[in-house]
């Protein structure tokens, strides 16, 4: 078995943050596209460990959230079609993604740059939240040892 499948398959609960560990974090999102650099939230985003987001939209029935991740402050356009650098992604209120952050090498006019896609474009239907917790560990990892603060 992978660690990837392991710790896949030992999805852990969200834990309460403290001084010295961060599992949990929430960002604030208005009906306006922002960013949200989750570096300063919940450190050691490319370690390889799930992230499970759920979107609260407590005042809007029905309400939804468009994001995409990326490595640089930038803005989404819920209406853009094709493959443009706005295009982003939706989920409704409540339902939980599941994923894995990720980093990796782009070429562009021939200068490849190492990115780590870690900072978090967002939009609501209306004001809400973004609610994160890292949702796995390596099976030799403690919860201080794969989440410390930033």
């Amino acid at each position: 078995m992978s660690l990837r499948e392991f710790e896949a398959s030992n999805i852990t609960p969200p834990l309460k943050n403290t001084a010295a560990m961060k599992c949990i974090a929430v960002v604030a999102v208005g009906t306006a596209s922002g960013t949200t650099d989750l570096s300063t939230l919940l450190s050691k985003l490319s370690n390889g460990h799930f992230l499970t987001i759920q979107p609260d939209m407590p005042d809007a029935a029905g309400g939804r959230i468009w994001f995409a991740f990326g490595a640089t402050a930038d803005s989404i356009n819920e209406r853009a079609t094709g493959n443009g650098n706005t295009t982003c992604y939706v989920k409704g209120d409540l339902q939980e993604l599941t994923l894995v952050p990720v980093g990796g090498r782009e070429v562009t006019t021939g200068v490849a740059t190492l990115s780590i896609y870690g900072v978090l474009h967002h939009k609501g239907s209306a004001s809400g939240y973004l609610r994160f917790y890292r949702s796995s560990l390596n099976p030799q990892e403690s919860p201080g040892e794969g989440f410390p603060a930033p």
